[in-house]
């Protein structure tokens, strides 16, 4: 209220905004109050002379279609190299450019997202104490400027090539002739997946990413695929013949979001022994330049002995991700590799590997350290959160933060991605397994692989978790 009325002070007429819950990038569970309530509220004080929903991801559509004389920021504001998203400078020059000024307030604030923190049970005492821990330990400042190291790394991304489909359907009912559920057909959207949505995480972190797969010359998507890869990827694709490019195609209730089932169209053989001396060769010219070499292995005949030899033994820094599938389980275990820096499964992945399903998880992530030669091995949990083994530190455990699960497809990949880079750049064990963490809960708000974490999302989340 006193920020509404210092800012009535510059003006006569006060117009105040609000961002519209869709854009709201607070991480899940936010906003708390829905738009039209904060409207509401914000309607009723005497001060405000209009309210307006902004359905804008920036204020600066906004300033340039009101035109205001004085566009107003709290004072936190006035430090522009603070703002973590950096929009201040844009928001400033497009009032500038409509003959109006920046002006701050200065008196009393209150951060929202503290408030939420201390006084609702947003998360349960044992995460809050954790959150407690880490924001006395990292300030989201020194957070920033660890994440920023990732855009010196020079990342190779290498791994199966998916483009995943969901085809919307209606449920119109049992067959009268069969037996069987009878849909209707809504609409589809197709997706960059595999190693594209890996790759598509790492590039938000780090600042120059090449890729590596392999396409079918039989319906390639090679258009589609670039042109839903970020723009700082380049990219190197061999191709198989007479095969298409693996699509897994999953049907959906447009009700409950509830996927019915899958068609994967798929070759899984291995590449010919041709093209694979190809990609080695190739592989093996390269492979030498790169800081950080991120490995998608999802078993569909990429990555085989020759390519998984070379990778193990030469490259820098090995980070590696083994995905077991459908269309794989128990045939594509992270133990058919030799050696990896750095290696991310979830648990399942984890005791299959062992063959041990009941296993005490710890006593399993020490004997498969071991075998894989690796420095760190990351488990994801799901809702239990992730727990870490360090060669050197021992086990860190980290608690989930999503309150909320729209899809969970995908969300797996840009843990890995955030991550990688971040044990490449020797960051502490425990605040790699807190960007991770938080860059799942970020994920698993995201429909497959529409689009990737973006690391500014990410850094308001951390920011409202740690204050």
């Amino acid at each position: 209220i006193r920020h509404l009325s210092a800012a009535k002070k510059e003006g006569d007429v006060l117009i105040v905004t609000i961002t519209a819950d869709q854009q709201v990038k607070r991480g899940p569970g936010r906003p708390i109050f829905n738009e039209s309530l904060r409207a509401e509220t914000l309607a009723a004080l005497g001060t405000v002379n209009y309210v307006a929903i902004d359905n804008n991801p920036t204020a600066v559509e906004t300033i340039k279609t009101i035109k205001p004389d004085v566009y107003v920021k709290g004072q936190e504001y006035e430090k522009k190299d603070k703002d973590i998203t950096g929009k201040i400078y844009d928001e400033e020059e497009a009032v500038a450019s409509v003959g109006g000024r920046l002006a701050f307030t200065y008196d009393i604030t209150f951060s929202s997202s503290k408030l939420i923190n201390d006084h609702l049970d947003v998360y349960p005492p044992e995460t809050r104490q954790y959150l407690k821990e880490i924001a006395e330990k990292y300030p989201v400042d020194k957070i920033v400027e660890y994440l920023e190291q990732g855009k010196k790394l020079k990342t190779l991304v290498i791994g199966d090539a998916i483009i995943d489909q969901y085809h919307y359907c209606e449920s119109m009912g049992k067959s009268l002739k069969e037996h069987l559920v009878v849909s209707k057909y809504l609409g589809e959207e197709s997706f960059a997946g595999g190693v594209f949505a890996t790759g598509n995480n790492t590039a938000g972190l780090c600042g120059e990413v090449d890729l590596i797969s392999v396409l079918g010359k039989k319906d390639s998507y090679d258009d589609f695929i670039t042109n839903n890869l970020q723009s700082n990827i380049k990219t190197k694709f061999f191709y198989r013949d007479d095969v298409p490019t693996t699509i897994k195609r999953r049907f959906v209730d447009s009700v409950t979001s509830r996927k019915l089932f899958e068609v994967c169209y798929m070759d899984d053989n291995p590449v010919s022994n041709e093209l694979e001396t190809e990609i080695v060769n190739y592989l093996d010219s390269v492979i030498s330049k790169y800081d950080l070499v991120i490995i998608s292995d999802f078993g569909h005949g990429l990555l085989n002995r020759k390519l998984i030899d070379l990778i193990s033994t030469k490259a820098k820094y090995a980070a590696l991700n083994v995905q077991t599938n459908s269309a794989n389980t128990g045939f594509n275990l992270v133990t058919k590799w030799p050696r990896a820096n750095y290696v991310s499964v979830d648990e399942p992945e984890t005791r299959l590997a062992a063959h041990d399903k009941h296993g005490e998880m710890k006593n399993i992530m020490r004997s498969m350290l071991e075998n894989l030669h690796a420095d760190n091995l990351m488990v994801t949990r799901g809702h239990r959160g992730s727990i870490n083994l360090d060669r050197e530190k021992g086990f860190h455990e980290t608690p989930a933060f999503a309150s909320k699960v729209v899809d969970v497809v995908g969300a797996g990949d840009a843990f890995f991605a955030y991550t990688a880079p971040c044990m490449a750049l020797g960051l502490p064990q425990d605040l790699t397994s807190f960007i991770g963490n938080a860059v799942g809960a970020l994920a698993v708000q995201i429909v497959c692989n529409r689009k990737p974490v973006d690391v500014v999302d990410l850094m308001k989340y951390v920011t409202r978790l740690l204050k």
